[in-house]
Formats: C-alpha cells, structure tokens, sequence
C-alpha cells in the first residue's frame, strides 16, 4: 500500500510537471483523481522512449504511395523532445526515410482523452501525423487527430474515415489554422462525440463515424505520397517534434 501511495503520488507529480512546464501555452483543467484512477500513459520524452508503450516501426510496405522507409534510427529524443526525422538517403530501395512509433498490442482503450503538445515538420512534401487505428486490424474506423501537411504547417487537418450503414467509405474533415511553433492538441473521444481543442480552443466536434472499438496511437511523418507530392529534396534532414503526451483512457487493454 506504501508502495502503491507514493507510485501514484509520483504520477499526480509528473503530470503537472509536464503540463506546466510551458504554463504560457495552455490552460487545461486536468482533474488529478481521474488521472491516479486509472491506467494512463504519460510520456515526456525525458529518458529512452518507454517500450512497455511504443512499437518503433520498420517497415517500407506503406499506404497512399508514399516514398520513405520507415526506420528505427529516425527516432530520436533529446532535451525531452522526441524528435521524427525525415531524411534523403537510400536505404532497402527507397529514397527517403523516415519514423513511425504507435502503441499496438501495449496501449489500446476505448475512448477517453489524449493531450499532447507538437510542432509538425516544414517543408513540401511531408506530412506530420497523430492519429487512431482499430486494435483489431480493421482499417476503419480512423480518428485523424492532426494531419499537417508540410508545405503549409500552420493548416490542421482533424477528421474521421468511418464506414456507413451501406459499407460505403465516408469521411468528416476541417481543417483550421494553429501556431506553426509548438501548440497543445487535445481529443477527447467518448461514445456518442469526438472533441478536438488546440491551445484550449474547441476546433472540431462530430457525433457521427465515432469509434466503439479499442484503438491505438500512432505518430509518423511521412514522405511523398498521394497528398503530401513530392517533396523539395533541400529541406532534408527535417524532423515532426514532440514534447509529450499523455492518455487517459476510459477503458483499456494493456499486454
């Protein structure tokens, strides 16, 4: 019990150090009983990313034709910001890489709520990302929490890609401006809605597509590809930042 008081204390501790360490940006009412009640991932980026949550990703197989190659080596955290890196250089036949972490088979829940702070990567040809898949293996339902497109990373894409009662693909979508420097993200996903906020200002609210299945988190940049095009080869290296996120889930699945 001793053990298990200090444990949460030492969560409640955390949670506000990092929410707080950038009080100018953000003005969220965090309730801390509902936070040491639960399961949550909170993730700061201060050490080596924890493995009991993050999947790093190798891969090279990749949707929407796009042209990296998914590669551990472009994950790296430093100063307690993780940092995604694009990077022209071959590598397995492709011409670009790139990272990709989520939260599969370690972090999966049925809704709840997902803060985290971030700054997308600039430059022609790169898309920033963080956003939701099933945990079933199902393509759909998706929550695309932020979408960035490169080229113009102060434009926020937030949506959903949901099927209908015919099976037909349907997708709600705005997009909105934000700072192009770091901004706080939030979503919060219950049965009946989404919300998203960005620097505590409601910029997305739907009650159709919504998800009732467990999800995972992932985050990637990718590189080229049916929206982002091609990219300007002169902005490599360039990096999607990350300063921490943390989950609060309502019902959850941990291996």
């Amino acid at each position: 019990m001793i053990f298990l008081k200090y444990f949460l204390l030492f969560l409640v501790i955390l949670l506000f150090y990092v929410l707080l360490k950038s009080p100018t940006d953000r003005n969220y009412k965090i309730n801390a009983i509902e936070v040491v009640k639960a399961n949550v991932l909170v993730e700061d980026f201060n050490n080596q990313l924890n493995t009991n949550f993050w999947n790093i990703v190798n891969r090279g197989n990749n949707y929407n034709n796009e042209l990296q190659y998914y590669y551990h080596r472009n994950i790296n955290i430093n100063n307690g910001i993780l940092a995604i890196e694009a990077r022209k250089e071959e590598y397995k036949g492709y011409k670009y890489t790139s990272g990709l972490i989520n939260t599969k088979d370690k972090f999966e829940f049925l809704y709840g709520k997902i803060i985290f702070r971030a700054k997308a990567a600039d430059g022609k040809g790169l898309l920033s990302a963080i956003w939701l898949l099933p945990a079933d293996d199902s393509l759909l339902p998706e929550i695309d929490i932020i979408e960035v497109l490169g080229e113009n990373n102060g434009l926020i894409w937030t949506g959903v890609h949901y099927l209908d009662s015919n099976l037909k693909l349907e997708s709600e979508f705005v997009n909105y401006k934000s700072d192009k420097d770091f901004s706080i993200y939030e979503l919060d996903w219950d049965k009946n809605e989404i919300k998203c906020y960005v620097n505590n200002k409601l910029t997305y609210k739907t009650n159709v597509g919504i998800p009732n299945k467990k999800m995972y988190l992932i985050i990637n940049l990718a590189v080229g590809g049916d929206w982002p095009k091609n990219p300007d080869n002169n902005i490599f290296p360039v990096s999607f930042l990350i300063d921490y996120i943390i989950i609060i889930p309502k019902e959850l699945d941990t291996i």
